[in-house]
C-alpha cells in the first residue's frame, strides 16, 4: 500500500529536505523535514553512505527528484528470474561477474547518475554501474555469488529509482518521443518567429507612416510575449546545453548560443519596459527556431546508430526447430533456447544458436561471422556458430549457448562497448566559440564601464548592440552547415554518412585497414582459371545445375559466360564434403575435391599433382573434373578483386595514409591479395577473428592518428564500431552498416578516395568560415564599442555573419571540378 504525501497549509509548509517538495516543518527545530516516508528513508540512506555531495549537483543540474516508498514499488524478486528478464537477462563477463542491462525509471539528470553509481561502493557484491543518460538505461555489474539482482535494485529504489528489465521497443519508443518532442518544440518556435516577424514589420512601417502610441505599445508588447515563449518553450534545449556546458567545463556551441538568445531578449525586454529602445524578438525567435530545425536534422541523421544492436540480434533467427526427447519437432522462439536443447536446421536456414553437431554433415557458410570465403565442412563433433548459413543438408545441434552469450551476442556486446568508450571529438567549433563568448562578455562589460561615465544609458545600448551584432549564430552555424551540405552532396553520389564528426575525422590522413572478402575483393567464388576445354565445363556445369553449393554456383556461373547450353543429367548425386556426380550423355562425370576422385579411384598423374599444388599455394581452391574415370579438367576457384580496387589503394597512399588488411580468410589468401595491391606483407594479416579484429583496431589507435576501417561482413562490425571511422560497402550485413558511421551504396572502393577528398575541402571550407565569421565580428565589435551601430541597426546586420557563412558554403566544392561518379 502506497503511503500518501502529508500535505501542509501553504503558509505553513517548507521545502522537502530530499526532493525539494511542499512539506510540512519538522517537529523538532533545526531538523530537516521531509513530504512523505519514502523522501526520509532515501535522504537518511544518502546521509549514512556518506553521499551528501548529490544534493549539491542535483541543484547546481536543476534536478528534482520525488522519492518513491519502497512498500509502494512491490516486489523485486522478478528480476532474479532469466526468462522474466528477457534482454536484460545477465551475462557473464569474466572474474565470476554478472553484467545486466535495466531501464532505470526516476533518472532526471547528471546528479542521479552520479548517486546510483556511486551507490555500488555501499553494497557488498555490487561491483559497479554505469547509467546511460540518453536512454535512461544502467549496467549493473555484480557478483551472484555475494548478491542478486533483486537486493540491488531494491536499495536503489530506496533512493527512488526503479529498475525495470529491458522491452524490445523501448527504444524505438524513446526515439519516437525525443522525435515528437523535437517536432512540437520546431512548431511552437515556428508559430512565435512567424507572428513575430509580423508584429515586427508592422513596427517598422509604423516608424514612417505614424502609429498611434497605444497601439505601437500593444505591438510590442506582443513580440515581447511571442519570443519570450519562443525562448523559454523551445529554447530551453539551448538552455539545458548551456547549463551542462558551465558544469561540466566543456565548451560548447549551446553557450554562446544561449548567450546569443539571452542578449537579445533581455534587451528586448528592458526596452519595451523603459518605453524606448528596439524589441529583438523578432530576430531571437527566428534564431530559435532555424537551430531547432537544424538540431532535429542531425537527430534524424544519428538515430539509425541507435539501432545497430537490434539489427545485429536479428541475424540469428526469430524461430528455431527445436527436437524433442522422442525426436518430434516443435517450432519455438530462438530466444528459449537454452543451453543442452537439440536444435535441427535444414538446408537453407540459418543456425540460431551457438552449438556442437550431434547428427548430419553439411558445409556452412561462415563468411558472414568469421570472413571465410570458401564453405566449411562439418560432420558431428564440429562446433558452429549462430549466424552461420547451413548449405547442403540436415543437422542436427546441441545448443552450447543462445542469445547475448552466443558468440553474434558477445559481438553484439562488443560493438557496443566500442561505441560507448569512443572519445567525442573537440569541435573547432566549439573551442572557438568558447573563446569568443568569454570575449563579447569581457567587451561588452569594458563597454559599459567605460561609456557609464559619459551617458549610462548610452553605454548600456552600446553594450546590447555589441552583444546582438557579436551574436554567434555564424559561429553556431558554421560547422553543421558546411557538414550538412557536404553530407547532402555525398548522399547524392551514393554515399551515406550518418554524422559529421566523420568529415572532420577524415581530414587528417591515418591508417586505414580493409577487410578482404566482400570488400576488396567481390565476396563470391569464381572460376579463375580452368585447364581443360569447354565441352568438359559444359558437362561438370551439368552435373552441379541440380546442387545448391557457392562451388556449384562458381562453375555454373562460367558457363553461361560462355553461353554453353547444358545437357539433361541423370542420377545427381551430392556427395557431402567432397562435391558431385552424375550421368550426362552416357558418360559418369565427377566434379569435387581430390579426395573424391580418389574415392572413385580416379588416377591422378604428377603433372596434376603438380598443378593442385600451385593453386593451393596462390590461395585459391582447386575443383577437379573426371570423366568416365579419367582426370580431365582442374580449376581454380578463387574470389576477384573489385574493380578499381588497386588504384583505391594506390591514390591512398599518395594522400599519406597506411593501408593494410584485416581478414578472417586464410593467411595465404591475404598475402596473395595484398601483393596484386602492392601491400606490404607485414600490413596483410588473414586468419582473424571478430575479436582480434578488435584488439588490432584499438592497437591502431593508440598510435595517435585517424583509424578507417572499410568492411562488410558481421565479423567486421565491432572493429567498424571501434574505429574512428568506421565505412561500410555494398552488400555487407544491415547490423555492420549501422555500426558503422559510413555506408557507400556504390561499393567500389575509389568512393573511399572521394570520401577522404570531400572531408578534406569540406574541413577547409568550415575554417574560412570561421575567418569570414571572425573578421565580420570585429569589424561589428570595433563599431558597436564606439557607438557607431545602434541596436536597431545591430539587429539588421546581425543575419549578415550568416548570410555570409550561407554563401561561402553553398558556393564551395566538395568534390573536384573533374570528379566523375565511379562505381
Amino acid at each position: 500500500m502506497a503511503i500518501e504525501t502529508p500535505v501542509a497549509p501553504a503558509s505553513a509548509s517548507v521545502a522537502c529536505a530530499h526532493c525539494g517538495l511542499p512539506s510540512p516543518p519538522s517537529r523538532d527545530e533545526g531538523q530537516p523535514a521531509f513530504c512523505c516516508d519514502g523522501c526520509r528513508g532515501a535522504y537518511h540512506l544518502i546521509q549514512g553512505w556518506g553521499l551528501e555531495d548529490y544534493y549539491a549537483l542535483r541543484d547546481r543540474a536543476g534536478g528534482d527528484l520525488r522519492a518513491q516508498p519502497v512498500e509502494s514499488l512491490g516486489g523485486f524478486e522478478e528480476l532474479d528470474d532469466a526468462a522474466i528478464l528477457g534482454l536484460s537477462a545477465p551475462h557473464p563477463c569474466g572474474d565470476g561477474l554478472l553484467r545486466s542491462r535495466l531501464a532505470v525509471g526516476g533518472l532526471h539528470c547528471g546528479a542521479c547518475a552520479w548517486l546510483i553509481e556511486r551507490s555500488a561502493e555501499q553494497h557488498a557484491g555490487f561491483q559497479g554501474a554505469r547509467v546511460r543518460l540518453h536512454d535512461h538505461t544502467v549496467d549493473i555489474l555484480y557478483r551472484p555469488s555475494e548478491t542478486k539482482l533483486s537486493h540491488i535494485a531494491k536499495n536503489l529504489a530506496r533512493l527512488g529509482y526503479r529498475l525495470t528489465p529491458l522491452v524490445q521497443d523501448d527504444q524505438q519508443r524513446r526515439q519516437s518521443a525525443e522525435n515528437r518532442r523535437l517536432l512540437v518544440d520546431i512548431a511552437i518556435a515556428a508559430f512565435c518567429a512567424a507572428n513575430a516577424m509580423w508584429v515586427a514589420i508592422a513596427l517598422y512601417a509604423g516608424m514612417f507612416s505614424g502609429i498611434a502610441v497605444e497601439h505601437e505599445t500593444a505591438l510590442r508588447w506582443a513580440g515581447v510575449l511571442l519570443g519570450l515563449v519562443a525562448v523559454v518553450v523551445p529554447g530551453r534545449t539551448f538552455f539545458r546545453g548551456a547549463l551542462a556546458s558551465l558544469r561540466t567545463r566543456t565548451p560548447h556551441m549551446d553557450l554562446p548560443v544561449a548567450l546569443g538568445i539571452s542578449a537579445g531578449a533581455v534587451g528586448g525586454l528592458v526596452a519595451v519596459i523603459a518605453g524606448r529602445g528596439e524589441v529583438y524578438f523578432d530576430s531571437v525567435a527566428m534564431l530559435v527556431f532555424l537551430l531547432l530545425v537544424g538540431r532535429w536534422v542531425q537527430f534524424r541523421q544519428q538515430r539509425r546508430a541507435a539501432d545497430s544492436v537490434s539489427l545485429l540480434m536479428r541475424l540469428t533467427p526469430r524461430f528455431a526447430t527445436r527436437v524433442d526427447e522422442v525426436g518430434d519437432e516443435h517450432r519455438v522462439s530462438a530466444d528459449r533456447l537454452l543451453a543442452g536443447d537439440i536444435v535441427r536446421v535444414a538446408p537453407g536456414e540459418t543456425v540460431p544458436a551457438d552449438g556442437e553437431v550431434v547428427r548430419g554433415r553439411s558445409s556452412i557458410d561462415r563468411s558472414l561471422v568469421t570472413g571465410e570465403s570458401l564453405p566449411v565442412e562439418i560432420g558431428p563433433g564440429d562446433a558452429i556458430e549462430a549466424g552461420t548459413a547451413n548449405l547442403e543438408s540436415i543437422l542436427d545441434l546441441q545448443v552450447t549457448a543462445a542469445g547475448r552469450v552466443s558468440r553474434v551476442g558477445r559481438i553484439t556486446q562488443l560493438i557496443e562497448d566500442a561505441a560507448a568508450n569512443r572519445s567525442p571529438i573537440v569541435q573547432l567549433a566549439d573551442s572557438i566559440g568558447g573563446r569568443f563568448v568569454v570575449t563579447v562578455i569581457v567587451l561588452a562589460a569594458i563597454t559599459i564601464a567605460v561609456w557609464w561615465q559619459i551617458d549610462p544609458l548610452q553605454g548600456t545600448e552600446n553594450a546590447v548592440a555589441l552583444l546582438i551584432v557579436a551574436c554567434p549564430c555564424a559561429l553556431a552555424l558554421a560547422t553543421p552547415l558546411a557538414l550538412s551540405v557536404a553530407i547532402g552532396r555525398l548522399a547524392r553520389r551514393q554515399m551515406l554518412v550518418r554524422g559529421g564528426d566523420v568529415l572532420e575525422r577524415l581530414a587528417n590522413p591515418g591508417t586505414v585497414w580493409f577487410d578482404k572478402t566482400g570488400t576488396l575483393t567481390a565476396g563470391q567464388l569464381r572460376l579463375n582459371e580452368w585447364s581443360g576445354d569447354e565441352p568438359t565445363l559444359r558437362l561438370a556445369a551439368a552435373v552441379e545445375q541440380s546442387m545448391a553449393h557457392p562451388v556449384a554456383e562458381a562453375i555454373r556461373q562460367a558457363a553461361q559466360e560462355r553461353e554453353l547450353e547444358l545437357p539433361e543429367v541423370s542420377n545427381p548425386r551430392q556427395r557431402m564434403g567432397l562435391g558431385a556426380e552424375g550421368t550426362v550423355e552416357g558418360h559418369h562425370v565427377l566434379v569435387g575435391n581430390q579426395a573424391l576422385l580418389q574415392s572413385a579411384g580416379v588416377e591422378i598423374p604428377q603433372a596434376g599433382r603438380d598443378e593442385i599444388d600451385r593453386i593451393t599455394v596462390s590461395g585459391s581452391s582447386p575443383v577437379l573434373v573426371a570423366i568416365d574415370g579419367q582426370l580431365s579438367a582442374i580449376g581454380a576457384l578463387g574470389d576477384q578483386l573489385r574493380p578499381g580496387t588497386r588504384d583505391a589503394v594506390t591514390a591512398l597512399r599518395q594522400r599519406g595514409w597506411d593501408v593494410g588488411i584485416l581478414s578472417g580468410d586464410h593467411p595465404i589468401a591475404v598475402r596473395r591479395v595484398a601483393e596484386h595491391l602492392g601491400i606490404d606483407a607485414p600490413w596483410a594479416i588473414g586468419g582473424m577473428d571478430p575479436e582480434q579484429k578488435l584488439a588490432r583496431i584499438e592497437e591502431s589507435k593508440r598510435a595517435g592518428k585517424t583509424v578507417l576501417m572499410v568492411g562488410d561482413g558481421v565479423n567486421d562490425a565491432a572493429a567498424l564500431a571501434a574505429a574512428d571511422v568506421g565505412v561500410a560497402i555494398r552488400g555487407g550485413a544491415a547490423a555492420s552498416l549501422e555500426a558503422a558511421p559510413v555506408y557507400l551504396q556504390s561499393g567500389g572502393l575509389s568512393a573511399v578516395v572521394d570520401l577522404v577528398d570531400a572531408s578534406r575541402r569540406t574541413v577547409r571550407t568550415i575554417r574560412r568560415n570561421f575567418k569570414l565569421s571572425l573578421s565580420y565580428n570585429v569589424v561589428a565589435v570595433l563599431l558597436a564599442m564606439t557607438g557607431l551601430i545602434h541596436p536597431l541597426v545591430a539587429a539588421i546586420l546581425m543575419p549578415i555573419s550568416s548570410l555570409t557563412v550561407l554563401s561561402s558554403v553553398l558556393a564551395s566544392r566538395t568534390f573536384s571540378t573533374h570528379h566523375k561518379s565511379r562505381s
